[in-house]
C-alpha cells in the first residue's frame, strides 16, 4: 500500500535527547526543590530515629531490669511520658548541613577509593552521583553513609563496565564483608528509580575541546590542551557541589572550560553564536537573536562556574567523627545512654 502522507524526518538535537533521559526527568532540580527535598528526608530520618527511641523507652517499661543506659536517656531527655514522640526533641540528631557534611565527606573518601582501584573517571564519577542522589532521599539517620558508599561505588563498577569481583573489592577494605556490600545494592537501585546511567560533563568537554579547533584554527593547541586537562580537574571537583543536579553536562563543561580560560571561552562562543559585540544587558527574551544567545548562554556558564569555584564541604577527620557519632547514636539511641554514663 502506497502512503498517502509524505513521511517529515525530525531533527533531535542532543539537548533534546538528554531532556529525554532519566537523568534529566528524575533527576534535575531548581535550587529551592533540591533543599526542599533535603529538608524532607532529613525530617524523615528524625522521625526514623524518635521512632527507634520511643520503642526503646516502652520496651524498657517492661523490663524489670532495664539496661542502666535507658535512665540517663530519661533523664537528658526529661521526659516522662514515653508515649508521646514530641518530647523527644532534645536529642542529638543530625541536621541538614551535617548531613550534607558527612555524604561529602564519604563522597571525597569513594573517590580516594576509586583511584586505589584504579577505576576510569565515569565510573568514579558514576559511584559519586549516586551516594548524593541516594541521600536526596534517604537520610543519614536511616542509612549509614559509610556503607552506602561502597555499595554505590560497587555498583558503578558493573554499570561502567569495570567489574571487580566482590570478594576482591573487599579484601582490601577493612571491616567490609560481601554481605554487607551486596545487601544495599537493591535499595540504591530502587531509589535511583532504575535509572543507571549518568550523563557526565566529560564527553561534552571533549566535543567543545574539538569543536574550538575547528572554530579558531588559530589558537595556540598547547594553550587549548592545558585549558582541557585544568577544566576536566575542575569537573571531578565539581561532583561535589550540587551542579550535577541543577545544570546540563555540557553547562558544566562550559563552567569549567571558562574557569579554566575565560576569553578563549567568550572568543569561542562569540564565534559559535556569530555575535560581533558582548552585550551585557539582562533582557527579557522573545524571539533569540545571536546576542541574546549568547548572554544567556554566558549567565547560566557564570552562573555554574560560580558554584563550583566556591567549592562544596571538606569536612575534617575530627569533624567527620562528630557527626559520624551522632549516627550512630541515632541508629542505636542505646549508645548515646553510654555515652551519658561515661561523662
Amino acid at each position: 500500500p502506497q502512503l498517502t502522507k509524505e513521511n517529515k524526518k525530525e531533527f533531535i538535537s542532543n539537548d533534546d535527547l538528554y531532556r529525554r533521559s532519566t537523568q534529566y526527568r528524575f533527576w534535575s532540580f531548581t535550587s529551592t526543590k533540591l533543599d526542599d527535598s533535603r529538608i524532607i528526608s532529613n525530617k524523615k530520618g528524625i522521625k526514623a530515629t524518635k521512632e527507634r527511641l520511643k520503642k526503646l523507652l516502652l520496651e524498657s517499661n517492661d523490663t524489670e531490669t532495664p539496661p542502666p543506659e535507658i535512665s540517663f536517656i530519661r533523664q537528658h531527655l526529661s521526659s516522662n511520658n514515653d508515649s508521646d514522640l514530641n518530647q523527644l526533641d532534645d536529642f542529638p540528631y543530625v541536621n541538614k548541613i551535617e548531613e550534607l557534611q558527612i555524604v561529602t565527606y564519604y563522597a571525597r573518601k569513594c573517590k580516594d577509593l576509586a583511584n586505589f582501584f584504579k577505576l576510569p573517571s565515569q565510573a568514579r564519577s558514576t559511584a559519586i552521583i549516586y551516594l548524593y542522589k541516594f541521600y536526596i532521599i534517604h537520610s543519614v539517620m536511616e542509612y549509614h553513609p559509610q556503607h552506602i558508599m561502597l555499595t554505590c561505588l560497587y555498583l558503578s563498577t558493573k554499570v561502567e563496565n569495570n567489574f571487580i569481583k566482590i570478594s576482591d573489592f573487599v579484601k582490601p577494605i577493612p571491616k567490609a564483608t560481601e554481605l554487607n556490600v551486596l545487601k544495599n545494592e537493591y535499595l540504591i537501585m530502587e531509589t535511583l528509580k532504575f535509572s543507571l546511567t549518568c550523563h557526565h560533563p566529560y564527553n561534552s568537554l571533549y566535543g567543545f575541546f574539538l569543536d574550538i579547533q575547528q572554530l579558531l584554527p588559530k589558537l595556540d593547541f598547547g594553550r587549548l590542551g592545558k585549558n582541557y586537562d585544568l577544566a576536566r580537574d575542575l569537573i571531578q571537583e565539581s561532583l561535589f557541589v550540587d551542579v550535577e543536579f541543577l545544570y546540563t553536562p555540557p553547562q558544566i563543561a562550559l563552567a569549567c572550560l571558562w574557569l579554566s580560560d575565560e576569553v578563549l571561552v567568550e572568543r569561542y562562543l562569540m564565534k559559535k553564536f556569530k555575535v560581533k559585540r558582548k552585550n551585557n544587558d539582562e533582557e527579557k527574551i522573545k524571539s533569540m537573536t545571536p546576542e541574546e544567545h549568547y548572554n544567556k548562554i554566558m549567565n547560566l556558564i557564570k552562573d555554574c562556574a560560580k558554584l563550583i569555584k566556591n567549592g562544596g564541604f571538606n569536612p575534617s577527620v575530627e569533624e567527620s567523627k562528630v557527626i559520624s557519632q551522632k549516627i550512630q547514636f541515632c541508629l542505636e539511641p542505646l549508645r548515646f545512654g553510654k555515652k551519658l554514663m561515661k561523662e
